[in-house]
């Protein structure tokens, strides 16, 4: 009640009146992937838009972002005679995803995303025929290659070239830089506007209908504390401003939020300090996966946890997840260093002068254990259960064949927590990109367009190669098409 007064207040200040002409047919707030293809779309219906982007530049998280895009039954694959379906697409993301995504969500991303794709290709869009369509090794694979690089790699050149398309029709396009969308406003039960916080002070814009584009929250780390608990300590990729205004914005105004308990945390990153989460790309562990030979994984209680050469990162992420704070502590000798002809992380040597809190070195595994905490009789245990394996030439009870013994010092430790890529809670939504109530309603005015619908909607409780840019392009097409539609039913 206290939030709705307040609300109420904030708009009176703002002078919203059911007199108030339209600002525009339609407003899209945030300007990544799904920001960018709905504006396009708006526009190429004929609508006029209005868009609001907090930040001093376009783009959101396509500044950091790599540009894979997941199709199935494209022209490319048919040129290389790849055979796929698109069921076959929706069994691999129900796969990776344990059967977690919303189905008709899925099936929607799925049956359009061909399309898509293919109007970027004969857009312009360079692709590197070279490396595509493969199967993605960052993330748990598919069935067969379907994952596409654009020539260079990166998301921004989807933003860039939308960007450039809509340069048609600026004359119908409005946009509003380093202005921050505050709260929706609701008129007689439907969405008309938007409420906004800039230089030119706390101003309301209003439109026939509104779409969020605003991403994810995978910088607010109230907000993962508050949904989220269990994650409350894993770090974050994501950029400064990725702090899940959407679904704020969303639920005042009635929305369901669904799965919000989903983080589906990447193996996995340096921290530098305690308390610090935000790192950066160079701080990622990943590199000591399946291609470092030799070393075990430990998490709190000392405990190997996982096969650490398993080529899926399905099941490292899963296992990863039911660890103590997310947290391990990836243990390795000499003998290993020699035997990989190098660390398992970059720069190690620097990193080892530079972040003694998660990179140590020590001259015995006892002294290891105790600069980082690790009860040294379980670790002692899984040494000599990976050396006696070694021996034996089997495999051992998480599916591995040790490479390499542990057999000379000094003792190497490098602690391991989940990161955040994408967040996988988000404003519920049907296939049209309409928001829902928590009774299924669809609240008049108002549509949500990739991350802000939580990447578990299409994706489940996983990380799919290619669907971090695929379904915001896809959604954002589709959600900026419907928002024009329905503005030009109204007056």
């Amino acid at each position: 009640m206290k939030k709705l007064v307040m609300l109420m207040l904030a708009l009176m200040l703002a002078g919203v009146t059911m007199a108030q002409a339209y600002d525009a047919d339609v407003i899209v707030i945030g300007s990544g992937l799904a920001g960018h293809a709905a504006t396009y779309s708006a526009l190429e219906q004929g609508a006029k838009v209005l868009w609001i982007e907090k930040n001093p530049v376009l783009g959101g998280s396509t500044a950091i972002a790599t540009g894979t895009f997941a199709a199935a039954e494209t022209e490319l694959q048919k040129e290389r005679g790849i055979q796929d379906s698109r069921e076959l697409f929706i069994q691999d993301i129900n796969r990776i995803g344990h059967e977690k995504a919303d189905q008709n969500i899925l099936r929607a991303f799925v049956e359009k995303a061909t399309a898509v794709w293919e109007w970027f290709v004969r857009a312009g869009l360079p692709v590197d025929v070279k490396r595509g369509p493969f199967i993605d090794p960052s993330h748990s694979p598919y069935s067969v290659p379907r994952t596409y690089v654009p020539s260079p790699n990166k998301s921004s050149i989807y933003t860039d070239l939308l960007y450039q398309k809509m340069q048609q029709y600026k004359d119908r396009l409005t946009i509003l830089l380093n202005t921050k969308a505050e709260h929706l406003v609701v008129e007689q039960g439907r969405v008309t506007g938007v409420l906004t916080i800039s230089d030119k002070g706390t101003v309301t814009y209003r439109a026939k209908a509104i779409i969020l584009a605003t991403g994810g929250y995978g910088s607010n780390r109230e907000m993962i504390r508050q949904y989220s608990p269990k994650y409350s300590e894993v770090m974050t990729v994501t950029l400064p401003f990725a702090t899940g205004d959407g679904h704020r914005m969303a639920k005042e105004v009635g929305a369901e939020l669904v799965n919000m308990g989903y983080i589906c945390a990447y193996f996995g990153g340096m921290p530098a300090t305690p308390g610090k989460y935000a790192i950066g790309f160079g701080d990622l562990t990943s590199g000591a996966a399946d291609a470092w030979k030799g070393d075990i994984w430990v998490n709190k209680r000392g405990e190997r946890f996982i096969n650490e050469d398993d080529s899926d990162e399905d099941p490292r992420e899963v296992a990863l997840n039911e660890q103590p704070d997310l947290e391990s502590v990836i243990i390795f000798d000499q003998g290993m260093v020699d035997f990989n002809k190098r660390f398992p992380i970059s720069n190690f040597e620097k990193r080892l002068a530079e972040n003694p809190y998660a990179v140590k070195k020590a001259d015995t595994l006892e002294e290891l254990c105790a600069a980082f905490g690790l009860p040294v009789d379980q670790v002692r245990r899984e040494v000599a259960a990976t050396n006696a394996d070694y021996a034996a030439g089997r495999v051992d009870r998480f599916g591995k064949k040790p490479a390499v013994p542990f057999s000379k010092g000094p003792w190497y430790g490098i602690l391991n927590r989940g990161v955040i890529f994408m967040t996988q809670g988000g404003v519920k939504t049907d296939i049209g990109m309409r928001v829902l109530d928590s009774k299924g309603r669809w609240i008049p005015g108002l549509y949500a367009a990739g991350e802000v619908q939580g990447t578990s909607q299409w994706g489940g409780y996983g990380l799919a190669g290619g669907t971090g840019n695929a379904p915001p392009l896809v959604f954002g097409m589709e959600a900026g098409r419907n928002a024009a539609s329905e503005a030009k039913l109204l007056k």
